[in-house]
């Protein structure tokens, strides 16, 4: 199962955010970090790949056009996680969690439904939250709410808009290493849009990295980050090195002045 897109035109009413993006095949078990500047176009390629925007080119997975999917069909293909977080409804967490699994694999039994809850909730870490309602959580805890609904729902692509961003570095780390399990157990293809170059370079297979502009660079963290990619997407002054355990890292300097981006 890849995903592939090829000249993909998307954006809002009149104005374009890309115009004929292509990237190479993502190949099944990837996890792909979707990185850049704010404003650059993350969200918007999560919500088209997802059916939420209109296209114009071919997005195709596992050799299905997803612009031409039913929505149950989505349902059952594609779990997304938009950027706001859950609504603070009077639902217990367990409850939003059935349903969305129920909206995805009405083939599943009531049992092999309850089990996948068991066995996301225990995942993530959030077992405490099962019973507690969504109105009375914080903005981290209805995050990992949200995620669990779309794990729960077993999909072959997932698209993750900012999973982390309301998360501190111990949830942070839990999630990840949650989606990065999930992936490659079930050699599905994962996109997280982030902000935290190291939390990519750590736990992704492959980076897309989008630039003002509508440019678009996909491929391993070691080789896609450079310097110059940098400072030509961030404006700064930045370095690659390794920490002690050998890991890549990524060492911001100094903002550089628009005269020389």
């Amino acid at each position: 199962m890849t995903l592939k897109l090829q000249s993909v035109t998307a954006g809002y009413r009149n104005r374009a955010v890309f115009n004929n993006l292509s990237l190479p095949e993502i190949p099944a078990g990837a996890l792909v970090a979707v990185i850049g500047p704010n404003a650059v176009g993350k969200s918007t390629l999560l919500k088209s790949i997802a059916g939420l925007l209109p296209i114009s080119g071919d997005m195709t997975f596992a050799g299905e056009n997803l612009a031409a999917l039913t929505s149950y069909q989505r349902t059952r293909r594609i779990g997304y996680l938009p950027q706001p977080l859950p609504q603070a409804i009077p639902l217990v967490a367990y409850e939003t969690v059935f349903s969305a699994c129920r909206s995805a694999r009405g083939d599943w039994s009531r049992e092999q439904t309850e089990q996948a809850i068991e066995n996301v909730f225990d995942t993530l870490g959030i077992r405490q939250l099962a019973l507690r309602r969504l109105s009375e959580m914080s903005g981290g805890q209805r995050q990992m709410v949200g995620l669990a609904q779309v794990l729960v729902r077993q999909t072959p692509l997932m698209l993750l808009d900012e999973p982390t961003s309301a998360l501190d570095l111990h949830w942070q780390l839990n999630v990840l290493n949650a989606v990065r399990d999930a992936t490659t157990e079930a050699k599905s293809v994962a996109l997280v849009a982030c902000h935290d170059l190291n939390l990519a370079l750590r736990y992704c297979d492959q980076v897309l990295v989008l630039s003002p502009g509508g440019q678009a660079v996909l491929g391993a963290p070691e080789q896609v980050l450079t310097p110059e990619l940098l400072a030509h997407t961030y404006g700064i002054e930045a370095r690659i090195e390794r920490c002690s355990q050998g890991q890549p890292i990524v060492l911001a300097d100094r903002p550089l002045p628009a005269s020389v981006r």
